[in-house]
């Protein structure tokens, strides 16, 4: 009743790595919602650059806050810094006299020459250094400018000497100092306060016009995948109907649900996950990055240290969260074939009061998928505070060093908070990548199980080369015909020859597994024959398209299937807009009228899922009802009285012999009543064909319809 829990795949360590094809096909899926897509991915990019320049605002602020220079002084030293090739020490205030050297490039040894690190400047005619740090932003380009020069062992030159600057125009972020000094407050407490408030607005401003757009990227994003796993439902759906019943055969259903459901909700949430937290998590990072780099490259790039570490995390424990949550997978389609098969046969478990027994064996399976889901949480649990680890001890090596260099005054302190709140920026996103990393894990592992699902060949790729059948003409012939399930080396139909004629009632009958029922499941290719061939007025049904060959040839099959819906919506399944008058006229002929009258709503009643509210012989007569309002020119009726009563029967057997004039049917009963007045009789046993001919012929010469016979006739008499 129930699938055993999946084992332990032997392609696992390969399933589990990195595949881009499969990475890039789950991409793909949103290619056809591609513009709300990239609106939603530039809302993203939008919100997380606004985020980095909203960061960018804290550094004005910690100038005006931690260092007497404030914003307008910083701009004036960053312009003459720029233009000189030389970092200065930051000022300490207006009555500061000189300035020290930090660092020197070779470039303005030229501008500079004989000035070296740690050396100090003072104007020559006595003015400040913030004064004299203004006059190099604003001269003209190549001005040279008398300072004097102090040497590192505080040794003075005996002259005043000289410094050059380069062309103002040819830097674009001097101009842009220029301009940010010339609009920022004098550097009184007032006037900082007044510059604080105008920094905190624009930082609000900032920040609110950011979240818009981080709302509309998310709501933009989501809207793309949700449209596109709606579609991809829709593919799996119909690549599954196109599928040949041996697919089936060797796939449960409950497989195929998890698929549908389960696999398909991982894609969504990894698509999710990339789409917007990954892809904006690193948008921020990227973008502080760029600003840290901007501030001071060299602080920056010892953050690098990180990412080979970080990386290799990822991969490892990706490789083994993806191969966890493929087995996963699996096994929540045992979960839901189990309590399926369980719920569907409520009724025998009951009987048998095996409530216990069916409890014990759906735990198994229970227990099977916690131990799964264990494993995952074990790889989650460990990878966050790992990630989490490794940035604390990055951060704090970062910290050391930012901290050594502002003690030893080679970095102001505004640079060294700044630095310090772009470094949480950048590492933060790295510490969420681990937990979303997961999640694209996983999402590729049900990513990869649904595309190998859409890449299923189905029974038939349609092509103008296939023949349309059209009404039978002449004869269906079986040539050499034999045919084994897949799995199975024992041959269900072993060399069947049979012709049947247009307009001929020709019924087969022999005892359970003669292969009757597989050889009416061949004739609409529900299965294909292993060797020999079918032919249709003389063309192979191999060459026939699908579509046309089903729709010249009905079946009625002993399993009385009853979709969800009303007895109309049943009767003409498949119609969109079906004929009453055909309905009703189908349904008096195979006896489900009255009791399809004597429903609440009648034709238009809800039967409940599966048919549950009718009986047996009820469902049996609403499916001949169908294949009889389908019309078409072959009928196939396989053990179609099997579940009526005795004057049902003799309803449906007139019903049968009226239908049979205009129109070729064939026939599959036990009971041979049913049957007597078919023109043809065929006696199969163990895949053969033994005998066929007329009921009276066969009573006369085949023991084996004679012993079915007898038998039939003993039951009926006892």
């Amino acid at each position: 009743m129930h699938s055993p829990v999946p084992s332990s795949d032997s392609s696992a360590a390969g399933k589990a790595r990195f595949q881009p094809r499969a990475f890039w096909r789950m991409l793909g899926l949103t290619w056809g919602y591609r513009r709300t897509l990239i609106l939603g991915l530039l809302c993203t990019t939008a919100f997380a650059g606004l985020h980095t320049v909203g960061i960018g605002w804290a550094f004005p602020v910690f100038k005006v806050l931690l260092e007497p220079e404030g914003v307008r002084g910083w701009a004036h030293r960053t312009a003459a810094q720029r233009r000189l090739g030389v970092e200065f020490a930051p000022i300490d205030g207006p009555t500061q006299s000189e300035l020290r050297v930090v660092s020197i490039s070779e470039e303005s040894k030229q501008r500079a020459p004989g000035l070296k690190k740690y050396d100090t400047i003072a104007d020559a005619g006595g003015r400040s250094a913030s004064k004299l740090l203004e006059a190099l932003a604003a001269a003209r380009p190549g001005a040279k400018f008398d300072v004097t020069m102090t040497s590192s062992d505080g040794e003075p030159d005996a002259e005043p000497r000289k410094l050059t600057l380069s062309p103002a125009d040819a830097d674009m972020m001097v101009g842009l100092l220029r301009r940010c000094a010339k609009f920022s407050m004098a550097d009184t407490p007032e006037a900082k306060l007044r510059t604080l408030m105008y920094l905190m607005v624009g930082l609000i401003v900032t920040i609110l016009i950011a979240n818009v757009f981080g709302y509309f990227g998310r709501l933009l994003v989501a809207e793309a995948v949700l449209r596109s796993m709606m579609d991809l439902r829709g593919r799996l759906y119909e690549r599954t109907l196109h599928l040949p019943m041996t697919f089936f055969a060797a796939e449960p259903a409950s497989q195929l649900v998890t698929r549908f459901v389960q696999d398909v909700q991982e894609v969504q949430r990894g698509l999710t996950t990339l789409l917007g937290r990954f892809l904006r998590e690193p948008l921020r990072a990227m973008f502080a990055l760029g600003l840290a780099l901007a501030l001071d490259w060299r602080i920056t790039l010892t953050l690098l240290v990180i990412a080979p570490f970080a990386g290799l995390m990822f991969m490892v424990v990706g490789r083994r969260v993806k191969r966890v949550n493929r087995k996963l997978l699996q096994t929540y389609g045992v979960m839901i074939g189990a309590l399926t098969n369980t719920l569907q046969s409520l009724r025998v478990v009951k009987a048998y009061s095996a409530e216990d027994y069916e409890r014990a064996r759906l735990h198994k399976v229970d227990r099977s998928m916690f131990e799964k889901q264990m494993k995952l949480v074990k790889l989650e649990a460990f990878v966050a505070p790992s990630m989490e680890a490794l940035v604390l001890v990055g951060g704090c090596v970062v910290t050391i060093w930012l901290a050594s260099r502002v003690l030893s005054h080679d970095l102001s302190v505004s640079k060294f908070v700044i630095m310090g709140l772009l470094m949480s920026v950048v590492f933060t996103p790295l510490r969420k990548l681990s937990d979303m990393y997961v999640r694209i894990q996983r999402a590729g592992a049900g990513a990869e199980r649904v595309f190998e699902l859409l890449d299923s060949a189905p029974h038939e790729v349609e092509s103008d080369a296939k023949v349309h059948l059209t009404a039978l003409e002449r004869s269906i012939d079986l040539e050499h015909v034999s045919f084994s399930y897949p799995g199975s080396d024992a041959l269900a139909l072993n060399d069947v020859s049979v012709s049947i004629r247009r307009g001929e009632t020709v019924a087969f009958v022999g005892p359970n597994g003669s292969g009757k029922t597989t050889l009416i499941s061949l004739l609409p290719r529900l299965y294909d024959v292993s060797s020999g061939r079918i032919l249709y007025d003389g063309k192979d049904v191999r060459d026939a398209s699908l579509k046309s060959l089903r729709q010249v040839v009905g079946l009625v099959s002993q399993e009385a299937v009853v979709f969800g819906g009303t007895p109309t919506e049943n009767i003409a399944y498949g119609v969109a807009s079906p004929d009453m008058q055909r309905v009703r006229d189908a349904a008096r002929r195979a006896s489900a009228d009255e009791f399809i009258e004597s429903l609440p709503g009648g034709y238009d009643a809800i039967l409940g899922e599966r048919g549950t509210t009718l009986s047996g012989g009820q469902r049996q007569r609403l499916a001949i009802a169908r294949g009889i309002y389908r019309d078409t020119p072959i009928l196939i009726f396989d053990e179609a009285t099997s579940s009526v009563d005795t004057e049902s029967e003799r309803q449906i057997q007139a019903a049968l012999r009226e239908i049979s004039k205009d129109r070729t049917v064939i026939i599959i009963a036990h009971r041979l009543s049913t049957i007597r007045f078919a023109d043809r009789i065929i006696v199969m046993d163990a895949g053969r064909i033994v005998d066929s001919g007329t009921h009276a012929e066969l009573i006369e010469r085949c023991g084996l319809y004679q012993s079915l016979y007898e038998k039939q006739f003993a039951q009926q008499s006892a």
